[in-house]
Formats: structure tokens, sequence, C-alpha cells
């Protein structure tokens, strides 16, 4: 759900289904997202990993790097040998180079995909209540 800016941001009635959300396991947490465009983080990319499984302390280093925003695990295969994927954010390309060089020695020199980011064309909240 997107939030408006304004002195008094929630009704009686929205903070009383946040707080069910919350109940229900549905809500996990507030934050902020911020345009990382307009931060001018501009170089961007989503690194594939030659990575099967990523233990607890792995997983936690991968977590505390700023510039990684989103990390995800998925099913690889052999047509596709890459089942780690970090969301990298620089402002320049040599620091983005510089990020990925980081993670490779942490994941040990596993082998990668960097799939720089082109153009964006969507990027919105994920609402399951939307009309869409």
């Amino acid at each position: 759900m997107d939030i408006e800016i304004k002195s008094q941001p929630f009704t009686r009635g929205e903070l009383k289904k946040i707080k069910e959300g919350l109940r229900a396991g549905k809500i996990r947490r507030f934050s902020a997202i911020v345009s990382h465009y307009k931060l001018g983080f501009i170089h961007n990319a989503l690194i594939a990993w030659k990575k099967k499984s990523v233990s607890t302390p792995l997983s936690q280093k991968l977590k505390d790097k700023d510039y990684i925003s989103h990390i995800y695990l998925r099913k690889s295969n052999r047509l596709w040998p890459y089942g780690l994927y970090t969301m990298l954010h620089a402002q320049s390309r040599e620091e983005l180079d510089i990020c990925i060089k980081e993670l490779s020695r942490l994941l040990r020199g596993c082998g990668y995909k960097a799939l720089t980011t082109v153009k964006e064309f969507k990027k919105t909240s994920f609402s399951p209540d939307s009309p869409d």
C-alpha cells in the first residue's frame, strides 16, 4: 500500500486494517522506499550466481551489504545453472564493478552473469487488492 505523505496519514479504519494485517501475518513491516534513480543510483544490475544453496552466515553477510536491495534463491537447471540472485545499485559503473567483485570474493568465485538494467518499464508496490 502506498501511503500519502500528510500530517495524519491514516484514518481509524485504515489503522484497524493495518493492525488486523499485522496480527494475521499479512503485513511484516513498514518502510520507506526511495527512488534510487533520483538519489543518483543509476547503475543497477541483477546478478545471477551459480549457487544452489546459501548458508545462514553467508545469507547474513549478503543482507548486510547496503548496495543489495533484493536477494533470492531459486531453482536452477542444467540450461541455466544460476540459483542465487542479487539486485545491486551503484552510482557509477566502476562502483558497480567493485560491488560485483566484492560479492564474487564473498561467494568464493562461483560463476555469475551480470544482467545490467537498460530501461525500467514498471516499478510499483505489490497490492493484491488492486483491480488489475
